[in-house]
């Protein structure tokens, strides 16, 4: 059998099979030939994504838009209802 005709389910149906030390063998050869990079922290993402931190203050200010007088459920009905007809709007 040629490498092309192995299956990647019978690698795992293989890899299955083994003991758990063999297991953590092939783990590390894997690792080894691979190197899994670094995750990035949400800080990263948020700076690369040109945002950063706000105060409460700011979020009090930015909810002022709100009238007192309707529910949280109303605007998750507002919502559903603004998204279900048509796509959403290019800023």
């Amino acid at each position: 059998m040629t490498t092309a005709e192995i299956t990647y389910e019978q690698v795992l149906e293989n890899a299955l099979k083994l003991t758990p030390f063999d297991r953590e063998r092939l783990l590390d050869y894997l690792a080894a030939q691979q190197p899994i990079r670094p995750r990035k922290s949400l800080a990263e993402i948020a700076a690369e994504q040109g945002k950063g931190p706000i105060d409460f203050d700011d979020l009090l200010r930015r909810g002022e838009f709100f009238p007192a007088d309707e529910s949280v459920d109303d605007l998750i009905a507002f919502v559903y209802d603004s998204r279900a007809d048509r796509p959403p709007q290019k800023r």
